[in-house]
Order: C-alpha cells, then sequence, then structure tokens
C-alpha cells in the first residue's frame, strides 16, 4: 500500500511540476549553451548587448545552458518541460527521503511548500530549481551523518557552482554544521569545507564567481526586480511564526542542535528580503520541525489512496493540456507567459537590426531571435555597474521614462530603434514630439512600438 502511495505522490508531483516555459531569461541562456554546442565557445564576455559592451560578468552556469540548449534542440519546450517535471519530482523524492517523519506528513508537507512557492516555481525550470534541488541533495548528506558521504561534498559544489551561483548558500550550510556532531573529527571536516570551497573555483571565472555574489548582494535588486522584491505580507507572518515555532522546538530538544537554529534564522532572513528565497525557508523549516512531530497517520492511508488518484487525475486532465499548448504552439509562447513578446513585430518588421533599445524583460528573447541585432538590457545585467556604479537597470529606466537626458543618452550608445510598449512615458512622448527627439515611428500594434532613429 504505502509503495503505492509513494508511486501516486511522485506521479502527482511530475505532473504538477510540468510547467510550461515562462523564464524571460531562456533566450540569453539557450543562445549560450548552443553557442558552446556549435563552436565550443563559452559567454565570457558581453557580447550581446551594446551598453557595456564586453563587460565582464562572472556568472557561471555554463552547465545549465549547455543542457538547456541541448534539450530543446532535441524536443523543444515540451522537453524542456518534462526535464523540469524530473527535477522537481526528484526534489520530491529526496524530500521524503530528508525528513523524518509520517509518510503521508511528508507528502503533504511537500505539496504544501509547492503552492506556497508557487510564483516561485511557477515560472517553469531555470537555474533556481537546480539549485533548489541541490539544496535538498546536501542537507539529504549531511543528514545521512556518513563518513563516505561527507567526501562526495566536493563534487557535489563542483557541479553546483557550474549550474547556478546559490552554491553559495551551501557553503553557508557546511559552516553552520561545524556546531554539529559528525562522524569525522573537526580536522577532517574543516578539510572537506575547504574542498568543497576549492571545488567551487573549478569553473571559467576561478574566484571570480565571488566577485558576482558581491555584486548581487551589494546591488539594489529587491527595487528592480519583481522576485528580488519583499514577499506579501501574509507571507512574512508565515516566516515570523513558523522560524518562532522551529527554533522553540528545537530549544527543546536534548541534545540542542544549534547549526539547525542558524540555518533556520538564516533562511527566513533570506525570505523576508526576497521572495524568491521563500521556497528554501519553508524546505529548510519542514526539515527542522517536522521530524519532531509523532503522529500516527496509519488509519488515513486507505483515505489518501483515491484522495491521491483523483489528485493525479485532475492534474493530467488540467495542468498537462494547458502546457502541452502552451509549449507547442508559438503564439501561445509569445502571448501566455510572464510578459507578452514582440512576436509580430519581429514578423512584420524583419528588418529590425543594430542597436536595439528594447523593454527589460524582452532583452533575453531578442538575443535568442535575433543575432543580428544588440540590445540594450536584458535579464543577465541588473547586478552589473556602469561607469558611475548605477544598475544598467536603473540607466533603462531612466530612459523609459524620459528623465533628464534620457535622449543624449540613447545617441551616445548609438541607439539605432526603439522597441517599446505602447503608453509607455517614452512612447507617449514621441507620439507627439518624434520629429523634435529625431525619431520616427516605424510600426505598432498592441504589444510593441518601434521607432527608427534618424
Amino acid at each position: 500500500m504505502k509503495r503505492i502511495i509513494v508511486i501516486l505522490f511522485l506521479l502527482s508531483v511530475f505532473f504538477l511540476g510540468f510547467l510550461p516555459v515562462k523564464d524571460t531569461d531562456f533566450g540569453w541562456h539557450y543562445r549560450c549553451g548552443n553557442q558552446f554546442l556549435t563552436t565550443g565557445k563559452l559567454c565570457l564576455t558581453n557580447e550581446f548587448s551594446y551598453f557595456l559592451p564586453n563587460y565582464k560578468a562572472y556568472y557561471s552556469g555554463h552547465l545549465y545552458d549547455i543542457t538547456l540548449a541541448f534539450i530543446y534542440n532535441h524536443g523543444g519546450f515540451l522537453a524542456v518541460t518534462i526535464l523540469g517535471a524530473l527535477v522537481f519530482t526528484s526534489s520530491a523524492l529526496i524530500f521524503l527521503y530528508l525528513i523524518r517523519a509520517e509518510l503521508l506528513l511528508r507528502m503533504f508537507s511537500f505539496i504544501v511548500i509547492f503552492f506556497l512557492s508557487f510564483p516561485i516555481f511557477n515560472i517553469g525550470f531555470r537555474p533556481q530549481i537546480l539549485s533548489y534541488y541541490f539544496l535538498l541533495m546536501l542537507l539529504f548528506m549531511l543528514s545521512q551523518n556518513s563518513k563516505k558521504v561527507f567526501f562526495v561534498l566536493p563534487f557535489l559544489f563542483f557541479i553546483w557552482v557550474n549550474i547556478h551561483i546559490g552554491f553559495f548558500i551551501g557553503l553557508i550550510i557546511l559552516i553552520f554544521y561545524f556546531f554539529e556532531n559528525k562522524p569525522i573529527s573537526q580536522l577532517e571536516y574543516s578539510i572537506t569545507v575547504v574542498l568543497s570551497f576549492i571545488a567551487t573555483l573549478i569553473n571559467p571565472f576561478g574566484i571570480n564567481v565571488y566577485k558576482e555574489i558581491l555584486n548581487h548582494l551589494s546591488s539594489p535588486l529587491n527595487s528592480m526586480i519583481a522576485e528580488w522584491v519583499e514577499p506579501t505580507l501574509p507571507h512574512i507572518i508565515f516566516v515570523l511564526i513558523f522560524t518562532s515555532i522551529g527554533i522553540l522546538t528545537l530549544v527543546r530538544n536534548k541534545p540542542l542542535t544549534l547549526w539547525k537554529i542558524f540555518l533556520l534564522i538564516f533562511f527566513s532572513v533570506l525570505a523576508i528580503k526576497a521572495r524568491r528565497n521563500l521556497p528554501l525557508f519553508y524546505t529548510s523549516f519542514a526539515f527542522i520541525f517536522l521530524g519532531n512531530i509523532k503522529i500516527n497517520l496509519e488509519k488515513f492511508y486507505t483515505v489518501s489512496l483515491p484522495v491521491l488518484i483523483s489528485i493525479l487525475f485532475f492534474f493530467i486532465f488540467v495542468f498537462v493540456p494547458e502546457t502541452i499548448h502552451q509549449d507547442t504552439i508559438w503564439s501561445e509562447y509569445c502571448t501566455n507567459g510572464l510578459t507578452h513578446y514582440p512576436c509580430k513585430a519581429l514578423s512584420k518588421f524583419s528588418q529590425l537590426s543594430g542597436n536595439v533599445y528594447a523593454v527589460y524583460e524582452w532583452g533575453g528573447f531578442l538575443i535568442w531571435q535575433k543575432p543580428n541585432m544588440k540590445v540594450f538590457i536584458d535579464g543577465r545585467m541588473p547586478a552589473w555597474k556602469d561607469e558611475n556604479g548605477k544598475s544598467p537597470y536603473q540607466v533603462y529606466l531612466e530612459i523609459i521614462q524620459t528623465k533628464d537626458g534620457w535622449n543624449e543618452k540613447l545617441r551616445q550608445w548609438q541607439t539605432n530603434y526603439l522597441l517599446i510598449s505602447p503608453g509607455t512615458f517614452l512612447d507617449l512622448l514621441l507620439q507627439k514630439e518624434a520629429k523634435k527627439y529625431q525619431w520616427e515611428e516605424e510600426y505598432r500594434d498592441t504589444t510593441a512600438v518601434i521607432y527608427k532613429a534618424l
């Protein structure tokens, strides 16, 4: 019975995680990965934008880019969705082994975490999902308290650093784990931590990946990017309540596990600062709290079978067709993601080329779809800094909001076209005074407007 329930649960998670590709950064990730597959060349400098040309960012997620490009080339968006669903399913399986609680409680908790984190997970397969998987894997390996497992950690970090910049969270967890009883000596564990750190240096940028982390930490991303803003009030309340419950639970248990207290506080701070960290917090709380709950749910196993079957069929008949529809029909991808892409404009105005100041959310899409042009900004760049210490996103906003000097900036960087949304401050101004600023409207539809420099 329990084996059947686990299988049904994992199938439910697979179809729950069968989400369409909505990540606006897909385009530049794909182009970087495909560039390596076709030429053997990694994206080591800024080749895609004309603002801050040749800027060297130290983003080291090349394994993700290459994998994404390979999967997309062989199966399109649908194959990428299937890969994402498999990662979610693998995460759920690790979660079941990680949490020491009743099986039904573990399964129910994972589903709750998924829905609480749905605004983050809903974007589909992206490097943050793999980072979540690696976090679960790290916690699972540490919880095994086996001497053999500890010596595998450096390999885990070697893969993680080349997937996503979130690897540094894992290193912080290792530092917290100094306070836990281990099957190896403190000296052996110190060597393991040092080797894990050294493993993170095995990437195309070496120690410079830590400069990229510092850039992210020192940039006001919470005032620019939606997923970096603080969570809604209900989530903040949940975080504070769950943190208090978790700490009280840990304090009451003997011996005191300081590393779990540090872990919970660390993830609660991250979650309150940025909504993108909510899955990490809710998972850490479940890891810490559920293992201390003693509940006998044996009588509910019979009831859970039809419930899981019902959930499974609901996901299959509701989620799956919708995802397949969006993944396989180009017009659906263009209009039903996180943003409406200017697909119609690109089709009708094929001569668009050169340096194009475009909507921020369209940057990655244009890098992929229009390799003969360079964009002003895209999803790689918010944490970058120009010569004045400003983020490119801040400069982008100054232009789209027609702040003082907006046109001079565009001329300075030799902008050939504007590809913007209708109704923005810039569009409203140019509709009335395009000639004054030496621009001319070339195309307009309900999604995009194109102006050409005179």
